[in-house]
């Protein structure tokens, strides 16, 4: 009787041993749990905020592109007039500058026709977009 007491005994211990022990393992799992959703929410929040830096980065950059393509558009003009003022492929034509004080031009009558203007309209710079 006294080893069915001895095996019995130890039965129990061994069986509390076992509850404690998933108890423990219970509790660490769910302090893992909730570290874990933690962790999650931050680096969902960490998403979010990285998000909005690259738009705003990409409408940096697009509005850097703009201005680099704008000022080759000039810098390509540019060599081009510089091209055609050095091989001559132009001609200077000087318009009449009208000034506000200047008297206003006559009409010429109904039958008459305006006089030719004096200069032959030749090659000119090409015109550069600024904008």
């Amino acid at each position: 009787m006294l080893g069915m007491e001895i095996s019995l005994s130890s039965f129990w211990i061994v069986a509390i041993m076992i509850c404690v022990i998933l108890l423990v393992m219970v509790a660490q799992i769910s302090h893992f749990y909730a570290k874990f959703q933690e962790a999650r929410k931050d680096y969902e929040t960490n998403m979010i905020g990285l998000a909005g830096q690259l738009k705003k980065l990409q409408t940096t950059l697009s509005e850097q592109l703009g201005e680099q393509r704008r000022l080759l558009r000039q810098q390509g003009e540019l060599l081009e007039l510089k091209r055609a003022e050095m091989t001559g492929d132009f001609e200077i034509v000087e318009e009449p500058v009208v000034t506000a004080s200047a008297p206003p031009r006559e009409q010429p009558a109904a039958g008459e026709q305006p006089p030719p203007p004096a200069q032959k309209p030749g090659k000119k710079f090409p015109d550069i977009d600024l904008g």
